[in-house]
């Protein structure tokens, strides 16, 4: 089971960065200056804030497991 908790962080990080990636599409498409204050970058941030950092930090506890090994 040690040996499954890196590669599952891996798989983890790597799931959380696609969903990201495929958020950011789908907010473009429907993203519209007419009906939102904000400019898009922002969206693009706050969706960063909720899956780009948890993938660091998943990505940083897989590597000291691994090391730990």
């Amino acid at each position: 089971m040690k040996n499954n908790i890196p590669k599952i962080c891996y798989i983890v990080s790597a799931v959380l960065a696609a969903v990201f990636v495929i958020r950011s599409i789908v907010d473009y498409s429907q993203y519209s200056t007419a009906l939102n204050s904000a400019p898009f970058y922002v969206w693009v941030l706050v969706d960063a804030l909720y899956f780009l950092i948890p993938v660091i930090v998943v990505l940083v506890i897989g590597f000291i497991t691994k090391k730990e090994r």
